[in-house]
């Protein structure tokens, strides 16, 4: 056998490792089947609720709401306690099911499928919001006139400027004053942080309109590229086939969510986005 086709057959015996390995979740194979398994169940679980509650949606924009006969004024609500409660018992048991036999390591394996499910869960409802900050952003840049948004660009660029030097300044004046106010003034900055981002995102001007664009593309980008990294790192540390699943499963609680129960929960304070 030739060099050639010695270093051609090893890569394709190292290929065929890898995929195999990927398949069968190495080196966790019973956690990804666990995973497996609860993905399968979950979705059979929200379609069967995605059937029933969209019998009954309203027109587009409107909250859906169903009321079924035994009383339950909000199933929408108790299907997501459900689901995100199979999704939690499947982190921790895709956690545990791996670990040595000793019962201490398959506690440490179930906290930390507990703490991914809920850092996964805060991602996700951070995903949500982004979204429909985007929305709102969307609606208002369909009503403003691209000409005006153009000439508005250096007077965004002008303001987002004096931003940040203002939180440099705030930064430099909360050190100085950290002596004296001490555990006061974490609170009263992110509290300025807010009203100064709340202030932008009501703001009318067409500058302020491009000033937030510039702002949602940064932020999106950093929270995709965290996002990408945090799947990479984890992937890298227990199995891509295992994050895979964990993740499908994630999403069917964030698609539940947005469709039918955030409408709903916030009917009473969500606002006009457009001008």
């Amino acid at each position: 056998m030739t060099g050639s086709a010695l270093g051609h057959t090893i890569a394709a015996i190292g290929l065929r490792s890898l995929l195999k390995s990927l398949l069968s979740g190495d080196p966790f194979p019973r956690g990804t089947l666990c995973a497996f398994v609860g993905l399968v169940f979950i979705s059979l679980f929200y379609r069967d609720a995605w059937r029933k509650l969209g019998k009954a949606v309203e027109p587009p924009g409107e909250p859906v709401r169903v009321e079924f006969p035994g009383g339950q004024s909000w199933p929408e609500l108790r299907y997501l306690q459900i689901g995100a409660a199979l999704s939690l018992a499947v982190f921790v048991l895709a956690g545990a099911a791996d670990p040595g036999m000793e019962w201490l390591d398959q506690l440490r394996g179930a906290i930390l499928g507990f703490c991914g499910a809920i850092a996964v869960g805060i991602l996700g409802f951070g995903f949500v919001c982004l979204m429909n900050l985007w929305k709102e952003l969307i609606l208002q840049l369909r009503k403003a006139g691209i000409g005006s948004l153009l000439v508005a660009i250096p007077l965004a660029l002008l303001w987002l400027a004096m931003g940040f030097s203002a939180f440099l300044g705030l930064g430099m004046v909360a050190e100085k004053l950290g002596v004296y106010l001490g555990v006061l003034l974490r609170p009263l900055v992110w509290v300025l942080i807010a009203l100064i981002f709340w202030g932008l995102w009501r703001g009318r001007s067409r500058a302020a309109l491009m000033l937030r664009v510039i702002l949602m593309i940064t932020f999106s980008a950093i929270i995709l590229s965290a996002t990408v990294f945090m799947c990479w790192w984890v992937s890298s540390e227990t199995a891509p086939l295992l994050v895979f699943f964990l993740a499908v499963i994630a999403s069917l609680n964030v698609l539940f969510y947005s469709r039918f129960v955030r409408d709903i929960a916030l009917q009473d304070n969500l606002v006009d986005p457009r001008f």
